[in-house]
């Protein structure tokens, strides 16, 4: 599956929405780190890595194609 795209956007701008109403600025830069990072970890993990896999040197040949989630 392709990244996510529409809910990493939304993330960001909910995020920059809550951060114009801070009141204190030392504060807010330390959720907005937060924040940030989880919606960057979420986005990156939202997406499919897809891998080819070719063996040789053994009494038969393998290949094979999988996904996994990025973890």
């Amino acid at each position: 599956m392709a990244l996510n795209d529409t809910a990493f956007k939304a993330k960001i701008i909910a995020l920059e929405d809550e951060m114009i109403e801070a009141d204190d600025y030392a504060t807010a830069k330390v959720v907005y780190a937060e924040k940030l990072t989880l919606a960057i970890k979420e986005y990156i993990m939202s997406g499919t890595v897809s891998v080819t896999v070719a063996t040789t040197g053994t009494a038969t040949s393998h290949t094979g194609e999988g996904t996994g989630t990025i973890s």
